[in-house]
């Protein structure tokens, strides 16, 4: 009786786990995590997400799409997607290739071999005698099921030449604490567009990217921005509830305003904005790459003055250009193109404060440029007395020569580019400055993408707006000192005189 109440049990348990991968993983919890599990509804959302996706593979049906999921750190997204839902997927689809990726290979093979030592399990092979791995085939980065089934193993600077997979699983392609580097952000999206390449069968295998976001243009935005040419679902679940939860029903979900109170209270979040800073808990725990209030710079430094109300002085125009002499390539999400544009920034001092009237990012090669620019200064109130000063880099030269040749206007290179420090640096040491109240914006179109560029730094899409300020810092009240904002309205009115 007692052995049939077992076999009866085992075959209960069998059933669960086979037909539902979060009953599996609660099943099989203790075997890949020494902590208790702390369960909340987000893990069983996954969960179901995966599952569904699943199905398609098992019935060798045409994806419906592919899947983002944006999460906070420490919400178990390793253990789900990585580990666990591999070993579930054998299951019923012993025929089924994984690719899986993370940003560092250490981390990869760690979370193979959790899920190589769930199926080697003796519950597991009680439950699932069918799954079994080659003898030949069962390398710490790479194995093989007596089904067809394989588990590669790859990360950020590895490769999958050769392999192709029915199903590719990413989980933070970029390392965490290099979340403003461009070098580790691109190394990333490119490490993501070879594995788009890796599939069984062409449109047919689906791409898993499980991230906290990190910057405006990271693996999550060039994925949405692929949304107009494949199907692409985003999942967002910030640890406080905002606009920004997708699908926006989910909200409904959290409890007090949290996405996880047993985990993320607000105790624990308040030590994390400590921990972290606003850029890293806006983006990691909030999935906002750009704080509303700004980082470095926050937005309420500037004054804006309605553009009925601003009166030009007498004081010269000053004119600050970051030229980049291309056409836009491809776009991003939020319309955001990967390459720079051209930055233009018109400002004068009146009475200790510069105004800034105008920004612009442009897109043009060498000669619309110059001729845009000419245009740009004279119809911002170019004068003889203004000073049209370009960053002398490459495409500046070219610019500054050009100008020089067929224009009128007093152009001049932007002094010390070279000596500058990195623009975390300047923008810090120009912060004083800024919060003092020194600069101000006419009211006007053009000011929520200045500062969602300069407030947003250094994770926002583009920085001309950032080292056009810098200059104009500089160039107004010197290294460090704003007293001198008197002495520098002066040298420019008899700069020319």
């Amino acid at each position: 009786m007692e052995y049939k109440q077992e076999l009866l049990l085992i075959e209960v348990e069998r059933e669960l786990c086979t037909n539902s991968f979060y009953e599996f993983l609660l099943s099989f919890w203790d075997t890949a995590v020494q902590e208790p599990l702390i369960d909340n509804w987000h893990i069983k959302y996954i969960c179901d997400e995966l599952q569904y996706l699943a199905g398609f593979i098992k019935r060798r049906e045409h994806k419906p799409y592919d899947i983002i999921f944006n999460v906070p750190p420490g919400s178990t997204k390793t253990t789900v997607v990585l580990q666990m839902f591999p070993a579930w997927l054998w299951i019923s689809t012993p025929f089924a290739r994984v690719i899986s990726s993370s940003h560092g290979h250490d981390l990869s093979e760690m979370s193979a071999n959790k899920s190589k030592d769930i199926i080697l399990s003796q519950r597991y092979q009680t439950l699932f005698p069918h799954v079994q791995l080659r003898k030949d085939s069962t390398a710490k980065s790479r194995y093989t099921n007596t089904k067809g089934g394989n588990r590669h193993t790859t990360s950020t600077n590895g490769h999958a030449t050769g392999d192709h997979a029915h199903i590719k699983l990413m989980d933070d392609l970029q390392d965490i604490s290099k979340a403003g580097s461009e070098a580790d952000r691109n190394a990333a999206i490119n490490h993501m567009k070879m594995l788009f390449t890796r599939e069984v069968e062409k449109g047919n295998s689906i791409n898993v990217l499980i991230m906290q976001r990190l910057h405006e243009l990271d693996c999550t935005a060039y994925l949405l921005g692929l949304s107009t040419k494949r199907k692409v679902r985003h999942i967002c679940l910030p640890a406080e509830i905002s606009d920004l939860v997708n699908p926006p029903e989910l909200k409904e979900r959290y409890i007090d305003g949290l996405l996880d109170p047993k985990r993320m209270n607000l105790e624990v979040l308040e030590e994390k904005k400590i921990e972290l800073g606003t850029y890293g808990y806006t983006s990691q725990f909030q999935q906002e790459p750009t704080p509303p209030e700004g980082g470095i710079i926050k937005r309420k430094w500037f004054g804006i003055i309605p553009k009925e109300l601003f009166v030009a002085e007498t004081s010269p125009y000053m004119f600050f250009v970051d030229t980049a002499y291309e056409k836009k390539k491809i776009k991003k999400a939020k319309g955001e193109p990967i390459n720079d544009p051209t930055g233009l920034m018109a400002c004068k001092i009146q009475k200790g404060i510069v105004i800034i009237t105008d920004y612009r990012e442009v897109y043009l090669e060498l000669p619309d440029l110059c001729r845009f620019i000419q245009s740009w200064a004279v119809a911002q109130g170019y004068s003889q007395q203004s000073l049209l000063q370009i960053e002398p880099k490459a495409s500046g030269k070219s610019t500054i020569q050009t100008l020089r040749e067929f224009t009128t206007l007093s152009v001049m290179e932007i002094e010390d580019v070279g000596k500058k420090d990195s623009k975390e640096t300047e923008l810090t040491n120009a912060s004083p400055t800024i919060q003092a109240g020194r600069f101000s914006l006419v009211q006007a179109e053009w000011n929520r993408l200045f500062l969602d560029r300069v407030c947003g730094f250094p994770f926002a899409a583009h920085d001309e707006a950032v080292d056009l300020l810098c200059y104009a810092k500089k160039y107004y009240f010197g290294s460090s000192n704003p007293a001198a904002a008197q002495e520098a309205y002066e040298k420019a009115m008899k700069l020319f005189q």
